[in-house]
């Protein structure tokens, strides 16, 4: 299910203490109908502030993007302002977690901004849509003639028939590219243009790295189990799993994959490096931003993190960019390549159902989804954007570029439940949180809290595919049209994307 992932700009794993409220909470903590009174009770009635008001002319448009603020305000909302008189952007950028937060006190102070996007609020489009959170903005201007149009996805962007948001950024992406410091590389006479082929030949770079330099050979933040999630989820895909982040099932069965053998070995894998002495000692209480600043420091030659990793240091830590950095290509267990599964690119921004300016919001969303937004979007190098072959033309760092090339070749585009029935969002919602989930147990695993790996997976992997059989027959025995067979895509191929036809001939 969709969540916020890691990023310099807070678009993907959530930084330090995230503010989260439990995904029952939020969903319906009282079964299919149960949404409807939580969000109703934590907004004083859902109603907004641009319900009452006057329209006075001003978009009120919150985000997380800080890496890509400049070119939002010289390239998109400044030039708007000018070419429409009376009409004013007040943009508010944060990080994720405060932005969910934001979004929260404004929904019970019925303040909601005009535009938002969904970082930190762990519940899916489909679910937000349904609870008429948002108004639909294909009515007032062509999305689905635009560039972006062959990648907008029922139950993703579009929900009966109209278009509510639109993918901005590329869904072939994926937050384990082994990032690398070319000075301590060349120190220790490793090849930074060389991506190791397999774990062992990374698990060597990170042990020459170690022994040669007297620095650690790789750093892991410990402290963030979404990061450890993500990251032992893309580690088992580099190893055969089945499945996409964020949902891992067999698509061809629809049973959950926790327990299949290629997790036991990311696993094992993140070990060994530990037991090779080549992990940062203070890993175990860092975040994914504190490691960032740990790597950028010099303190570690590999982190393995996502592609916005460049956008933030530029922003933040420009002299580790100048010092020399370098992406590999993610390595698998074995020389065989195995792809990443992953879901469509998702909707950004949403427009609040009470904002009277939809119009506005949903012409700046058209010029973001044109060939040239997409062409400033790349040289921001944050998540690559929708129309990734952009970036071959962009003004970016060269192992930005290396980065956008890897993923081409390593992720594919695999099936997303709300694209097949929007209504799978009820059982998301009715599902309680398994616990210790997959980052939790890797956390316990990699401090030494925790051992057997195996066991631990089993018993996740039956709680989840119980859970799951439990939230779908209350659902159903509330009405909703849904069961397990919504998580099963028997034409699915992990070598190839599953497109719009892929779903239409499932």
């Amino acid at each position: 299910m969709t969540s916020s992932k890691h990023g310099a700009s807070g678009v993907a794993v959530p930084q330090g203490r995230a503010f989260e409220m439990r995904r029952r909470e939020f969903l319906g903590a009282v079964g299919v109908g149960g949404l409807t009174a939580v969000l109703a009770a934590c907004t004083g009635g859902g109603q907004s502030a641009r319900e009452a008001a006057q329209d006075d002319g001003t978009l009120q448009w919150w985000d997380q993007f800080r890496p890509l603020t400049g070119m939002f305000e010289a390239s998109l909302f400044e030039p708007y302002m000018q070419a429409n008189n009376g009409v004013t952007i007040e943009r508010r950028q944060m990080e994720g977690p405060d932005l969910a937060q934001a979004i929260q006190v404004a929904r019970r102070s019925n303040q909601m901004p005009d535009v938002h996007s969904l970082a930190g609020l762990q519940a899916t489009p489909a679910a937000l849509v349904s609870e008429g959170w948002f108004q639909s903005i294909g009515a007032h201007a062509d999305f689905e003639g635009s560039a972006l149009g062959d990648q907008l996805f029922d139950g993703i962007h579009r929900f009966d028939g109209e278009v509510y948001s639109v993918p901005l950024f590329s869904g072939r992406m994926h937050e384990a590219t082994p990032w690398v410091n070319t000075e301590l590389l060349g120190q220790a006479d490793v090849d930074p243009a060389e991506s190791p082929a397999t774990w062992d030949d990374l698990r060597a770079a990170a042990k020459r790295i170690t022994d040669r330099t007297g620095v650690h050979g790789l750093v892991v933040p410990l402290k963030e189990v979404e990061y450890l999630k993500t990251l032992v989820t893309a580690l088992a895909q580099s190893a055969g799993a089945p499945g996409t982040v964020g949902w891992t099932v067999d698509w061809r069965t629809g049973e959950y994959v926790y327990d299949s053998q290629p997790f036991v070995d990311a696993l094992e894998f993140l070990v060994s490096l530990q037991a090779d002495g080549v992990v940062h000692p203070s890993s175990a209480s860092m975040g994914a931003r504190d490691a960032r600043a740990r790597w950028a420091a010099g303190e570690a030659g590999i982190y393995l993190w996502g592609p916005w990793i460049i956008g933030g240091l530029m922003v933040d830590e420009p002299e580790a960019v100048e010092r020399g950095i370098d992406a590999w290509s993610l390595p698998g267990a074995e020389t065989t390549r195995n792809p990443i599964g992953r879901g469509p690119g998702t909707g950004v921004f949403w427009v609040n159902k009470d904002s009277q300016q939809p119009e506005v919001a949903a012409e700046l969303l058209l010029q973001m989804s044109s060939r040239e937004f997409q062409l400033q979007l790349a040289s921001a190098m944050d998540q690559p954007p929708a129309l990734v072959d952009v970036v071959a033309e962009a003004d970016v760092h060269p192992a930005y570029a290396r980065n956008i090339e890897h993923l081409a070749k390593d992720v594919r585009i695999s099936p997303v439940p709300e694209a097949g029935n929007p209504s799978t969002w009820r059982v998301a919602a009715e599902m309680q949180d398994v616990h210790p989930d997959l980052g939790e147990i890797a956390q316990a695993i990699l401090t030494g809290s925790g051992g057997d790996i195996k066991g631990e997976l089993t018993k996740l992997n039956d709680a989840m595919n119980a859970e799951r059989d439990r939230a779908i027959e209350a659902v159903s025995s509330e009405g909703a049209d849904v069961g397990l067979e919504d998580w099963v895509f028997e034409n699915w191929d992990p070598a190839t994307d599953y497109d719009q036809a892929a779903y239409g001939a499932r």
